[in-house]
């Protein structure tokens, strides 16, 4: 009875505060916009209700939590929004680079054959100066290897190769990793590149082996070459005017071939000169008879149409055969012309060469007698050549390899793959595109550049520089905490007020692929941490004359209060030590009146 009473007595206080705010239809009508207010009014209503009825009781409630045990952190903390960067893939393979480096002159040569060439021959000599190649037996032929530079040359063996799209395998908006294909190719432009690349491995390695296999012909050589220098002594004047009368005779021969092609120039010229005027007659002689045939009346003057006739005949034959001559005249002067270009460059170039050769083969003679004073020393040289030569073509062959691995890591299969993970925000090309060094294949989201940008106070900034950390509590995400560190800080800036602020910027580390663009969160930047501590809610803290307890309920369900003591703080959990463990249930204890 007591019960129902007070119930009718509450119901009538609640009425009687509606009626203060208004009719009751009235207020329904507002119930939406004043839900605050009038739940405010009710409290009140209701405590005063139970007031009136004569008293309150309180009662104390339990939220349970557990003892944890890690890292605690305190620090200053502030709200922002997950930004995620964009990264464009393109695809960077040089495949121009990837064609074949041509070395087969150097193992075909044998090592050190462009220095013992004239001596395994027998007619050592000043090497590539002397067509003949006769003079001194033996030495270390170094005019040799100053006039035979041409060996081999290096180059790529095509253009570079494109690639092409046979179909689309991602879209925008897609969630991808590295790894994972973007774009499939059609089999042919992929296994024609293949194709290259394994005969660039299967080339080099038999260059490689080539060498190998030379390695001991050209010691054998290069000890030739050695006994031949100590032994040598004489010939050098001898070679020395052959290489000089080689050279003159190359510009005598090539001054006598310039003369005889201007000779030929002149005479084509001459000739054309008169084909020419007694062409312009024979035009002239065939236009006089086209007029007078042309003024003659057949049926008034047959026999002198039919004679004007015969001699427009005669002159057009006769025009035609000097027009022909000249044609071909002229066609014999531009050829002679060219010729005789040509001979005045072969001419210049053998003087250049003569001219070049008196100082290179003075030089050289120097060098010859140098050669037969320091055998030992060219000795030496020469198997370090050889040494040089191979690990040279071991590493063209490691070269091959690598760019056959290369390629691999661009092309799965038949498939360009991504090199980033990511979202996609751009697909860039189409079935049938072609693809090439440099072409942008897709924009994505780059998810190892994903930021927040935190407004901070200066106040707050003592603790704060490049390469802080920071832990982040994003609100999707609340049972999970995300490490960063701070990477940019942007200049300061005061409001109207005074205030100064800095932009700080934090790139986080991690698996990050479950965030998106805009994500909030909270940035605590780590002022002070503890590691490898128990920690518990501040909520379930008690503190009563100058100790600090936790209320523990037991596995019986008793409940038992526990002196700790307590450590940092960050400002949500309490560091604490003492008679407790891990995972121990605590209470969180709360009091209500009712």
């Amino acid at each position: 009875m007591k019960q129902n009473e007070n119930g009718k007595k509450i119901k009538e206080n609640i009425r009687n505060q509606m009626r203060r705010i208004g009719s009751w239809k009235s207020w329904s009508k507002r119930r939406k916009l004043t839900t605050g207010v009038c739940g405010v009014c009710v409290i009140a209503v209701v405590a005063g209700a139970i007031g009136l009825s004569g008293g309150s009781d309180t009662e104390v409630i339990y939220k349970e939590t557990t003892v944890k045990y890690g890292t605690l952190v305190k620090g200053v903390t502030e709200s922002g929004s997950v930004d995620i960067g964009t990264v464009d893939q393109t695809f960077d393979l040089d495949m121009s680079a990837l064609q074949r480096t041509d070395t087969s002159g150097s193992s075909s040569s044998g090592g050190s054959s462009g220095s013992t060439a004239g001596s395994s021959s027998g007619s050592g000599g000043f090497g590539g100066m002397s067509a003949s190649g006769g003079g001194a037996q033996g030495g270390l032929d170094m005019f040799g290897q100053i006039f035979n530079m041409g060996g081999s040359s290096s180059g790529s063996n095509g253009d570079d190769s494109t690639l092409t799209v046979a179909e689309v395998v991602v879209s925008v908006g897609q969630q991808v990793s590295e790894g994972d294909p973007l774009y499939l190719l059609e089999e042919d432009s992929v296994s024609d590149l293949e194709e290259e690349l394994q005969s660039n491995v299967e080339k080099a390695k038999a260059d490689l082996e080539a060498v190998e296999a030379d390695q001991t012909l050209s010691r054998q050589q290069a000890k030739y070459t050695y006994d031949s220098s100590t032994a040598y002594g004489s010939y050098i004047d001898t070679e020395y005017s052959t290489t000089l009368q080689e050279l003159q005779n190359t510009v005598d021969s090539a001054e006598s071939t310039l003369e005889q092609a201007k000779s030929s120039l002149e005479d084509y010229r001459a000739q054309l000169e008169e084909v020419t005027a007694a062409y312009e007659d024979a035009a002239q002689v065939l236009s006089n008879c086209k007029y007078s045939l042309n003024s003659t009346d057949a049926a008034d003057d047959t026999y002198g149409y039919v004679y004007y006739a015969q001699l427009t005949e005669q002159a057009q034959s006769t025009a035609d055969s000097l027009e022909q001559q000249k044609e071909e005249l002229e066609q014999r002067v531009e050829q002679a012309e060219e010729n005789v270009t040509t001979a005045e460059t072969a001419y210049n170039k053998a003087k250049r060469e003569l001219e070049q050769g008196k100082l290179t083969v003075a030089e050289t003679k120097k060098l010859r007698t140098l050669a037969y004073n320091t055998a030992q020393e060219t000795y030496d040289i020469a198997l370090g050549y050889l040494a040089q030569e191979l690990s040279d073509q071991q590493e063209t062959y490691n070269e091959t390899l690598e760019k056959w691995n290369e390629f691999s890591t661009y092309i799965d299969g038949n498939a360009v793959c991504a090199r980033y993970n990511g979202v996609i925000t751009g697909v860039e090309l189409e079935a049938g595109d072609k693809i090439s060094t440099g072409t942008s294949l897709v924009t994505l989201y780059d998810m190892d550049e994903v930021t927040i940008t935190v407004t901070v106070d200066e106040d707050d900034m003592t603790d704060i520089s490049l390469g802080s950390a920071a832990n982040i509590a994003l609100t999707a995400y609340p049972e999970d905490i995300f490490t960063a560190k701070v990477t940019a800080i942007g200049d300061a800036t005061s409001d109207s007020s005074g205030n100064i602020t800095y932009d700080v910027t934090v790139t986080l580390e991690g698996d990050v692929s479950g965030l998106f663009q805009g994500m909030t969160g909270d940035v605590t930047f780590v002022t002070e941490q503890t590691e490898e501590v128990l920690y518990v809610s501040r909520r379930a803290i008690i503190t009563e004359d100058d100790k600090t307890y936790v209320k523990v309920k037991t596995a019986d369900g008793s409940i038992v209060k526990k002196e700790i003591t307590t450590g940092l703080s960050d400002d949500s959990n309490v560091e604490i030590s003492g008679d407790i463990a891990e995972g121990d249930t605590v209470l969180i204890e709360s009091s209500i009146t009712k």
